[in-house]
């Protein structure tokens, strides 16, 4: 069944009786079907059906099978254009999709030119969302993912963000299978470490391996050197550590440095809040 889905019409909307998402089929959809006055002057009841629509057309993109690719821009620039910029980056933000945010769901769901559409309307980024999205990428265990959309805790530290970016540290971080099951190998190439590490005191290196988040936090101790540990970010499951960490300098006239991590037998290492 085809219907067409208005955002309002003073002549023939019914306020009174916001569009059902259920009700509409999302491969009818398309901008010209989307219809919005340039003005924000609307009654509260007007706004409400107006943030209901964009809504269904949002979960519609994020959640429904039989959407259709090519009407993704159109009708995000149509939703974007019928309400004020900060209002629909926070509808995008919100986790309103069974508890979850609609780049969650983008991502989950893997439809990366949802995701790439609906981050074009993200200023700025919330707090809530940022964890949901790092979220999402740990459940589909998408380290590529984490590390294009820059999604290290790192972000959540003043200093340490401020410091990276004005340096411009690339960090690379490659993630490898092991042959065994519960084995994997992460190789990092960290930019300017003594500089860094000297500034913030703390440098945090995260990576998403078998369905987790894992970090590296490298720290200055009370004797002015540095120091290594490693933790799990919020939600992961807990693990069994055993692990051999290996540094090495770049210009190789340094000694190699060699740590092991292992707990005791019957111990795990928890998620940090």
């Amino acid at each position: 069944m085809d219907t067409e889905f208005e955002l309002f019409d003073d002549d023939k909307s019914d306020v009174n009786a916001p569009p059902s998402y259920h009700a509409v089929s999302m491969s009818s959809i398309s901008a010209d079907s989307v219809q919005c006055k340039p003005s924000f002057v609307f009654s509260r009841a007007q706004t409400k059906q107006i943030r209901t629509t964009v809504l269904s057309l949002i979960r519609g993109m994020v959640i429904t099978p039989d959407f259709i690719l090519s009407s993704v821009g159109p009708t995000l620039d149509a939703c974007a254009t019928s309400l004020p910029a900060a209002e629909f980056s926070d509808i995008l933000q919100e986790s309103n999709i069974e508890g979850h945010t609609p780049l969650y769901w983008a991502i989950v769901n893997k439809r990366p030119e949802v995701l790439s559409a609906l981050y074009k309307f993200i200023t700025p980024y919330k707090h809530d969302s940022f964890q949901d999205v790092r979220l999402a990428c740990m459940v589909t265990n998408d380290h590529t993912l984490f590390t294009r959309l820059s999604l290290t805790s790192a972000r959540l530290h003043k200093m340490e963000r401020t410091l990276n970016l004005s340096l411009g540290c690339p960090d690379e971080i490659q993630v490898y299978e092991g042959d065994t099951e519960n084995q994997f190998t992460a190789k990092m190439q960290i930019t300017m470490f003594q500089t860094r590490i000297r500034v913030v005191q703390k440098l945090r290196m995260e990576f998403i391996a078998q369905g987790r988040i894992w970090g590296l936090l490298f720290r200055v101790g009370d004797d002015t050197r540095w120091e290594a540990s490693i933790y799990l970010a919020k939600h992961s499951l807990p693990a069994r550590l055993k692990a051999l960490l290996t540094v090495e300098a770049q210009n190789k006239q340094h000694q190699v440095l060699k740590k092991e991590f292992q707990l005791d037998e019957g111990y795990f290492l928890a998620p940090s809040e």
